[in-house]
Parts: structure tokens; C-alpha cells; sequence
């Protein structure tokens, strides 16, 4: 069913959803958007600008590393094979319990080769999966607060993996020195 979600919404639902296992892992929930924080990184989750109450919405995951919007990166792009397996087919689930419209009207779009070509209105929303395919820029669509549902509960056994440190973190000396304070506060004598 489609329940278009305003992006306020969308990042309501989701930080309500993500937001204790990312505390789980050591980060902070900020004010705001889904976002989450941790040292330097910030996790944040982005809805496309594209998203509409016709043609649903869809949304992605994005990392910052370091500081400005040059150390941005998607992170879906770190799905192992077994995992793409799944969200390729979850989506497809998805696509396939939205109700077609009655009656489903022609509408004009355009083509694979720039000419206009007539498509039902409800052929228009449909599943992607050339990009579960390979390190791409993977989109996850949503029409409804369940959708949401599902692919939180794609997400949250994977977070670890998709939020692991990248070589630059783990070579960081200030981090590292962070680190080696809190542990070395365990041993400390009260």
C-alpha cells in the first residue's frame, strides 16, 4: 500500500528503528535527521530528492570520514553477495505487494533512447536490480512505514559491518590514543 512518507516522517520512524543498536555499537543519535555519531564519523541516512507520492521513495545510507563533503561514501556498497541476495529480493517483495491503480491510466515518459513512449502507470514503480549486482549505488525503496519495517530489519544485523572502520580510522593516531586512554581508565584505581 502506498503511505507516502514526508521525509520528517521517513527519518522519525528510522531513527526510532536504528537508533539502540547504533547505541549498542558506541554511537550518539543526533537531533534531527537519522543520523548517528561517533568521533569523527557521522552515519546519516538520505532519502532521494526524487521521492514523490506517485512514484514512492527511495533511500540510502552515507558515511562522513574525516571532515568536509569529500570524505562522503554510499556504504550499501559494502554488501557481500548473500546480503545483496537478500535486499534484491526483499525489494522485490516490496514492488510486488503494491496495488496497481484502478484504473491504471497511460502516461507519457521517456524512453531508453530519448523518445516518448506510453507506459501504465503502474509499470512506472518497479524493482532495480542491476544494483544488487556489484559495488553500486544501491537505493532502497520504500512506499509505507512497513516498508520501512523490513528494511530496517535488513539492516540491523549488518550494521556492524557496513559502519566498521575504514583503513584511514584504524591508522588514525589520535584515535587510537582515545582508545588506549579509555582502556588504560579500566585498570586505574578509584
Amino acid at each position: 500500500m502506498r503511505d507516502y512518507l514526508k521525509s520528517r516522517d521517513f527519518h522519525r520512524h528510522m531513527r526510532s528503528l536504528l537508533a539502540p543498536r547504533f547505541q549498542e555499537l558506541g554511537w550518539e543519535p543526533q537531533t534531527g535527521k537519522c543520523s548517528f555519531v561517533r568521533g569523527g564519523r557521522v552515519v546519516w541516512l538520505q532519502v532521494s530528492q526524487y521521492s514523490n507520492s506517485v512514484m514512492g521513495a527511495k533511500f540510502t545510507i552515507n558515511m562522513t570520514e574525516g571532515s568536509g563533503s569529500a570524505s562522503d561514501i554510499r556504504i550499501l556498497h559494502r554488501l557481500e553477495e548473500t546480503d545483496r541476495a537478500v535486499g534484491k529480493a526483499l525489494e522485490e517483495r516490496i514492488i510486488a505487494r503494491l496495488p496497481r491503480p484502478d484504473p491504471d491510466p497511460e502516461v507519457e515518459v521517456v524512453g531508453d533512447n530519448g523518445q516518448m513512449v506510453s507506459v501504465k502507470l503502474g509499470d512506472l514503480t518497479r524493482a532495480n536490480p542491476r544494483q544488487w549486482e556489484g559495488p553500486a549505488d544501491v537505493w532502497l525503496p520504500y512506499f509505507s512505514k512497513s516498508d520501512l519495517d523490513d528494511w530496517a530489519a535488513f539492516l540491523l544485523p549488518r550494521l556492524d559491518r557496513l559502519i566498521a572502520s575504514s583503513s584511514s580510522e584504524t591508522v588514525d593516531p589520535q584515535l587510537w590514543a582515545q582508545r588506549f586512554r579509555r582502556l588504560t581508565g579500566f585498570f586505574r584505581s578509584k
